[in-house]
């Protein structure tokens, strides 16, 4: 999976969304919207308690907000939040098998109250990023294929889909014509602007083996960097820009 954000910034950026209410969403398009706005509506069954551990995970008091969300849990089993909360502490704890296993339950549990496609296709590409990070790459990608069947116009699932079926360490998930389809939609709703839309389908097309295409378009994704993307971007956009250019795809590490 693309990284555009340190996995500790988006891990936090995503702990700030799982217990504040009213939040504007603040992810852009390509970057860490996998544990997006997940927890705008309120809880209403250990709000207060799950606030509390938000803020001692924050403070790097993770085993402290562990205890704090299982106390939740034991009080109401079926508060898919808490389960999905406890996911990202655990990652914070660096055990992100358990975290993909209460990410399931919370995903079990969410379909059973009913939440909007939205939110659920949200929680794929959380399970998917998690799933990734520990080299689970078919898990990953029947995540956001989950996420795709409910949000086939989402330019950030379409994106993650892509770089996953072009760049995947996993030879046998790696498809570069479909990658290429799914790559060019995610650059269509985003108005061929956005630098890691277009850098994923310059991906998708070394992939494919269409190596002068691939060249073309990281040419074009590094001149869309936004100048604040720029320092921790540009290095690996040119190295992948060297690559293409010798006829090699690109693998993610």
């Amino acid at each position: 999976m693309k990284k555009t954000r340190s996995g500790k910034i988006a891990l936090f950026l995503f702990l700030g969304l799982a217990t504040n209410a009213g939040m504007a969403p603040f992810l852009y398009a390509q970057e860490a919207k996998g544990w997006g706005p997940i927890w705008q509506q309120r809880m209403t069954i250990g709000q207060a308690q799950l606030d509390e551990a938000y803020k001692l995970a924050e403070s790097g008091k993770s085993s402290e907000a562990l205890a704090q969300i299982d106390s939740v849990i034991a009080a109401n089993p079926r508060n898919w939040r808490a389960h999905f909360l406890k996911a990202a502490v655990l990652t914070l704890l660096k055990r992100q098998n358990d975290a993909v296993q209460q990410i399931d339950i919370s995903i079990d549990l969410a379909k059973k109250a009913r939440v909007s496609g939205d939110l659920l296709a949200q929680m794929y590409e959380s399970k998917s990023r998690t799933c990734a990070d520990i080299g689970r790459y078919e898990d990953a990608k029947h995540s956001l294929e989950a996420a795709y069947r409910l949000q086939p116009k989402d330019p950030t699932t379409l994106n993650d889909l892509a770089w996953l079926l072009a760049t995947s360490p996993n030879g046998r998930l790696r498809n570069g014509r479909r990658a290429v389809t799914f790559a060019q939609r995610s650059c269509a709703l985003t108005n061929w602007n956005n630098a890691f839309s277009i850098d994923t389908l310059a991906a998708a097309y070394a992939a494919a083996g269409d190596f002068p295409r691939a060249v073309e378009f990281q040419q074009r994704a590094i001149g869309a960097l936004d100048p604040k993307d720029r320092a921790v971007q540009l290095p690996g956009m040119k190295s992948r820009l060297q690559l293409y250019s010798s006829r090699h795809a690109y693998v993610s590490s």
